[in-house]
C-alpha cells in the first residue's frame, strides 16, 4: 500500500490520508490514533494498518487511497480488464508486482496495483536482473490486492491448475509418485515373488524361516531406534526460543499461512478463533484458506465469520488428483511471505509459534528448510482411542523426532505446523499432489537436496480422532502415503544412499519402510509364535525338527515381549515429558491399539493397489472438547474485538 511518502507510517507523519479517511467518515479520531500506533509498531503503511485492524472496507480504503495519490481507482470486479491485456509469459510478473493490466493511456500501459510504489520497485528489480517485464512505459491505477489475485486466478486458472497438478512431475518425474513403480522396481518385484513362490514350493518350512529371520533383523533395528529414542530423546530436543530473542514486530516479515479445507464447515469457527489468536502482526499475516470450488457449504460458512481482511479466499477448481498437496500446491503461487507454515483446520497453535519460528530460522543457516512444531492433542482424555493416539503422538514428536535430529536422519515432516524458508521449498519443488502423505515425501526430499530440518519446541494442538472408522481411514491415508514415499525415493537407491549417506539411508529404511512393513508384518510374527508354541506342533516338526520350532516361537516371542517393553518404556518417558502423567497407565495398553495400526496398513495396501491417489477424508469437530468449544463459541455474548497494536 502506498502513501505520498513511503515513510510515512514509520515516521509517524501520516495525517494527510488519516485526515482524508477521517474526514470521509471511514475513521474515527480513535480509530486513527489506534491506526498510526499499529502502523508504527508493526512499521507498515497506514492504509496496511487500518485494514488489519478491520477499520475499513477495502472499497473504502483503497478508493480514498486513489484520491490521496491523485490515482484513478478502478473497480477490475465490476469492469474487468480485456482479456487481451494478459501476457501468459508475464504471470510471474503480475504476480510479483501485484499489478494487472487493465488499459492504455497516452501509448503507455496502465496496470492497476494496491501499491504503485512497490510494483516500481519490482519493476526495476527485474529490469535490473534482465527478467520479463511488459514492454514500455507503465501508469498506475489504485485496485484492492484481493481484487488482483481474483483477477489473475479468472485468466490464468488454466496455468495456476497445471502447476499445482503436474509441475513436479514434469521438473522430476523420478520424484514424482504419480507413475508409481518403475521399470526396475516391477521387476524386483517380480523376481522376489517367482523366488518366494518357488522357495515355499519346494522349501516351504525353510523359506519361512529365512523370511522370519529376515524381518526379525530388520524388527530389532527399528527397536534399536526406539531405544535410542529413550536414551537420547529428552536431550535431543531443540532448545526452546527465549523471549527475548524474538524480533521486533518491526522487524519481523510477512508470512504466509497455508490451511486447505475440504467441507469444514463445522470446524471454521475453532479455526477463526485459532488464527485470530496468534501474536503476530496481523499486517504481515498472509493468511490463504483454500477451498475446493465446489465445497460451497465451507465457503459459505466461511464468509459468514467476518474473517479480516488479512485472511485470502482460494477456490481450488476441480481436478484430478483432489488432494490436499494440490490445493497447497494451488495457493503457494500466491504466497506473499519469506516463510510458510501449513496448519489444519482443527489446529490450535502456540500463539507465539510464528515470532518462534523467525527467531529460531535466524539462528540457523540457510540449509535449514524447515522447522517441524510438535503436535498434540487436546481431547487425549475422551476415550481409549484418544489416549492411545496421544501417547503415540508423544513418543513421535517429542522422543524420536528429536533424536534423529540429532543423528542427522531425514526427518518425515507431520502434515501440520510445518514452517519453511518459502524459496527453500519452492526450490525442492514443493510438494507433491500424487502422494497422500505429501508432508514426510516433502522431508525427504529436502534432504535428497541438502537441507535439513528441524524440530521448533513449539506445540500445536490437535483434536484426536475419538471414532474408530474415521480413525482407520485416516491412517490408511498416511501409511498408504508411506508406502508411495518409500517405493518413490527407492527407485533409485544408490543415489539416495549416495545423497543421505549410510546414517540418512538407513534412517529412511527405519522410519517409512519400517512404519508400513511393522504395521503389515506385526500379526503374522504373533501368529507364527503362537503356532509355535502350539503343543507338539506337528506341521513345523516334520521338516525342521522341535529344536527349529521351539528356537523360531522363541525368537518371534522375544521379539513381541522386547519391543512390547521398549515401546511401554518409551510411551511412560514420552507421555511424563509432555506433563500427561495421566496417560502413564495406559501405556501398558499398547498391545491392544497395535492391531488397529495393521488393520489400517492392510487397508492402505489394498488402496495403494486399487486407487493409490485417493484421498481419505478425516472428519473434524467430532469430540466432545470440539462441540463444547463450538457451543460457547456460538453464544450470541461471544464478540470478537481487533486486537490491539
Amino acid at each position: 500500500m502506498a502513501d505520498t511518502n513511503p515513510d510515512a507510517a514509520r515516521t509517524g507523519d501520516a495525517q494527510p490520508l488519516g485526515a482524508a479517511l477521517v474526514a470521509a467518515g471511514i475513521l474515527t479520531d480513535g480509530e486513527l490514533r489506534q491506526a498510526l500506533a499499529a502502523a508504527k509498531q508493526w512499521a507498515v503503511p497506514l492504509g496496511q494498518a487500518v485494514l488489519a485492524l478491520g477499520f475499513a472496507h477495502p472499497i473504502q480504503l483503497y478508493s480514498s487511497l486513489a484520491a490521496h495519490l491523485g490515482l484513478p481507482f478502478i473497480n477490475v470486479l465490476h469492469d474487468p480488464p480485456a482479456a487481451e491485456l494478459f501476457d501468459p509469459a508475464h504471470l510471474d510478473f503480475y504476480l510479483a508486482a501485484e499489478a494487472i493490466p487493465v488499459g492504455r493511456s497516452a501509448n503507455r500501459l496502465v496496470l492497476a496495483t494496491p501499491d504503485p510504489l512497490a510494483a516500481v520497485r519490482v519493476i526495476a528489480r527485474r529490469r535490473a536482473a534482465g527478467l520479463a517485464t511488459p514492454a514500455g512505459e507503465f501508469s498506475f491505477a489504485i485496485t484492492p490486492r484481493l481484487d488482483v489475485l481474483w483477477t489473475l486466478q479468472t485468466h490464468f486458472d488454466a496455468q495456476f491448475q497445471h502447476t499445482a497438478r503436474v509441475a513436479l512431475d514434469e521438473r522430476e518425474p523420478i520424484s514424482s509418485a504419480r507413475s508409481g513403480l518403475s521399470t526396475g522396481q516391477r521387476g524386483v518385484c517380480v523376481g522376489l515373488a517367482a523366488t518366494l513362490a518357488v522357495g515355499l514350493y519346494g522349501w516351504p518350512l525353510a523359506t519361512l524361516a529365512i523370511v522370519n529371520v529376515v524381518l526379525c533383523a530388520f524388527f530389532c533395528a527399528v527397536l534399536g531406534l526406539r531405544a535410542a529414542s529413550i536414551l537420547f530423546g529428552v536431550n535431543a530436543r531443540t532448545r526452546r526460543v527465549p523471549v527475548g530473542d524474538v524480533p521486533n514486530d518491526a522487524d519481523l516479515p510477512i508470512y504466509t499461512l497455508i490451511i486447505a479445507l475440504y467441507d469444514e464447515a463445522e470446524v471454521l469457527p475453532l479455526l477463526a478463533e485459532a488464527l485470530r489468536a496468534l501474536d503476530y502482526p496481523r499486517a504481515k499475516l498472509d493468511i490463504k484458506l483454500v477451498f475446493e470450488a465446489d465445497d460451497l457449504k465451507t465457503v459459505e460458512a466461511a464468509k459468514s465469520l467476518g474473517l479480516e481482511s488479512y485472511v485470502e479466499f482460494i477456490r481450488v477448481p476441480p481436478s484430478s488428483p483432489r488432494t490436499k498437496p494440490k490445493a497447497c500446491n494451488y495457493a503457494l503461487q500466491f504466497a506473499r511471505g519469506a516463510f510458510l507454515v501449513i496448519y489444519d483446520a482443527e489446529d490450535r497453535p502456540d500463539p507465539l509459534q510464528l515470532k518462534k519460528a523467525v527467531a529460531a530460522f535466524a539462528q540457523c543457516d540457510d540449509r535449514v528448510a524447515c522447522l517441524q512444531a510438535p503436535l498434540t492433542y487436546f481431547n487425549a482424555h475422551e476415550n481409549w482411542l484418544t489416549r492411545q493416539f496421544t501417547i503415540e503422538f508423544n513418543m513421535w514428536f517429542d522422543l524420536l523426532l528429536p533424536t534423529i535430529e540429532r543423528l542427522r536422519m531425514p526427518i518425515p515432516l507431520g502434515g501440520t505446523s510445518s514452517h519453511f524458508r518459502i524459496e527453500a521449498l519452492r526450490e525442492a519443488g514443493a510438494w507433491d499432489p500424487f502422494n497422500v502423505t505429501e508432508d514426510a515425501d516433502l522431508g525427504i526430499r529436502l534432504a535428497e537436496k541438502g537441507y535439513t530440518c528441524r524440530i521448533l519446541d513449539s506445540t500445536t494442538y490437535e483434536e484426536a480422532n475419538c471414532q474408530t472408522g474415521n480413525w482407520l481411514r485416516q491412517r490408511s491415508r498416511w501409511l498408504k502415503g508411506y508406502a508411495q514415499t518409500w517405493l518413490v525415493h527407492m527407485r533409485r537407491p544408490r543415489q539416495l544412499y549416495a545423497r543421505l549417506g549410510a546414517t540418512g539411508f538407513l534412517g529412511f529404511q527405519l522410519l517409512i519402510g519400517g512404519s508400513i512393513i511393522s504395521a503389515l508384518v506385526h500379526p503374522l510374527v504373533w501368529i507364527v509364535a503362537l503356532v509355535g508354541l502350539t503343543a507338539g506342533s506337528p506341521i513345523l516338526a516334520v521338516e525342521t525338527g522341535s529344536f527349529a520350532t521351539t528356537a523360531l516361537a522363541a525368537m518371534n516371542i522375544l521379539l513381541l515381549s522386547g519391543g512390547y517393553v521398549l515401546s511401554v518404556a518409551a510411551g511412560i518417558a514420552a507421555v511424563r515429558l509432555r506433563g500427561n502423567h495421566h496417560l502413564v497407565p495406559d501405556t501398558f495398553f499398547m498391545v491392544a491399539y497395535w492391531p488397529l495400526i495393521s488393520a489400517g496398513a492392510y487397508m492402505a495396501l489394498w488402496q495403494l493397489a486399487t486407487k493409490p491417489f485417493y484421498w481419505e477424508k478425516t472428519r473434524h469437530a467430532i469430540s466432545a472438547a470440539s462441540r463444547n468449544q463450538l457451543k460457547r463459541l456460538a453464544n450470541p455474548t461471544h464478540t470478537h474485538t481487533p486486537p490491539e497494536p
